[in-house]
């Protein structure tokens, strides 16, 4: 048996025991478009080469800092359908037929947009996960909304034959959620959240916990922000010197100590306003502790800081080791002479 381990922010997660106990499929169609929904009544037989194509791909697939959620609620989290359902299971209140049917129907009744698409949803109860040695129960939600061709090849002594047949790729996740009995944390995979957001927004109703390239990306977005809020291209410079000598000091940053930075060249409540917005719009648990690698925050800022508006609508390209230091412009009436003045970047 494929022994699979994973370590998560301290969770070691061991995977290689675990064993499919039931998997169920239901049909979700799009009810704005009078599709409907038909529910199964019995759980498929599960044979060992089965069960591992789904350990393979619907299981170890999910595992993934970046894939980690929380399931929430705007109001009260006991209204949380997901939340509610699974615990249900979880305390054995209801069977996992039951289940399966309340979050088929839940996924439903939370489409809202008439391009979302209709598919198959798996709902997959896998056992003995073993999270920091403790045995757990998880639940598996998928719902595939692409079907791929595959090509078989039959060879019957000197009779070769090809056919195509259609199927769904258990590597290839469209939509999926992995629920740990005993957890918080739960991982959550779209792949096609570009067409629509109704799987994370509206199903699960979840907020990502933000890994360090979602905090680095969060920093960049602060970052662009208070530039665009300094009206003097010196001052924006200035704001730049700062928090690169920043970076050099240190192997990681904090988001305060760029806040307190920033702070010095616009208004003190522009930083926490526009994380307030970023939080929101990206879906994120609240952030307040940023910490990210100075170099690859230096790297990125080198890319942002060498663009830059001189004035009179003229924009720049700096040069990667020269700063902007002052641009006078001189206006004869007939044409404007530019003189810039551009400072190395170790003074």
């Amino acid at each position: 048996m494929k022994r699979w381990t994973f370590r998560l922010k301290g969770k070691l997660m061991e995977i290689g025991e675990s064993v499919v106990k039931a998997v169920i499929l239901h049909q979700v169609g799009n009810r704005l478009r009078e599709e409907p929904l038909i529910l199964a009544e019995k759980c498929f037989a599960i044979t060992e080469s089965i069960s591992q194509v789904i350990l393979g791909g619907y299981f170890r697939g999910i595992f993934s800092e970046r894939n980690k959620y929380v399931l929430s609620h705007e109001s009260d989290m006991a209204l949380n359908d997901v939340a509610h359902h699974s615990s249900s299971f979880f305390r054995e209140e209801i069977t996992f037929e039951e289940l399966s049917k309340n979050l088929a129907s839940h996924l439903y009744s939370s489409t809202h947009h008439p391009n979302v698409a209709s598919g198959d949803l798996f709902v997959i109860l896998f056992d003995n996960l073993k999270v920091d040695g403790e045995c757990r129960s998880a639940i598996g939600i998928y719902k595939s909304e692409s079907k791929q061709q595959y090509l078989s090849a039959h060879i019957d002594g000197q009779t070769q034959k090809l056919e195509v047949s259609i199927g769904i790729n258990p590597d290839l996740i469209d939509k999926g959620v992995l629920i740990i009995s005993g957890s918080d944390v739960i991982y959550a995979i779209d792949r096609l959240s570009s067409r629509t957001k109704y799987w994370i927004d509206d199903f699960l109703k979840a907020k990502q916990i933000p890994d360090e390239r979602v905090k680095s990306a969060v920093a960049t977005g602060l970052i662009e922000k208070v530039r665009e809020n300094i009206e003097s291209p010196t001052a924006r410079q200035d704001f730049y010197r700062e928090v690169i000598a920043l970076c050099n000091s240190k192997e990681k940053v904090l988001g305060e100590e760029i806040r307190e930075v920033s702070e010095k060249y616009v208004h003190p409540d522009l930083w926490s306003k526009e994380l307030d917005r970023l939080v929101e719009r990206k879906g994120l648990v609240d952030t307040r502790e940023i910490s990210i690698s100075a170099k690859k925050l230096q790297a990125k800022l080198s890319r942002i800081f060498n663009r830059i508006n001189i004035g009179n609508d003229i924009g720049l390209v700096i040069p990667d080791g020269l700063i902007f230091s002052d641009a006078v412009f001189t206006n004869d009436g007939d044409s404007i002479l530019i003189n810039v003045t551009l400072e190395r970047n170790n003074g």
